[in-house]
């Protein structure tokens, strides 16, 4: 299972973030319309409130104070995903 957490910006602020930004150990993808998070740091978890912790310090210290974090989504093998909203 991968974790990858929503990103909540101005897409052409995410656009300039993903081309900007080639850490490979957290990254900027994009899936149709939405902006995700995913980390080689989250591979370990087991709990999404761990992973929003996990990926508010990557923002903060890696990316840029002007994104924020949305709902958290654990994408399992099958294809199917589990979703914790952001207020969870």
């Amino acid at each position: 299972m991968d974790w990858k957490v929503k990103l909540q910006a101005d897409d052409s602020a995410l656009a300039q973030l993903q081309a900007k930004h080639t850490d490979p150990s957290a990254k900027v993808t994009r899936d149709g319309i939405d902006w995700y998070l995913e980390s080689s740091e989250f591979e370990l978890l087991s709990d999404h409130t761990a992973v929003r912790e996990k990926a508010t310090s990557i923002v903060q210290t890696v990316l840029a104070s002007a994104v924020g974090l949305g709902n958290v989504y654990r994408m399992h093998y099958d294809g199917s995903k589990t979703v914790y909203p952001a207020d969870s």
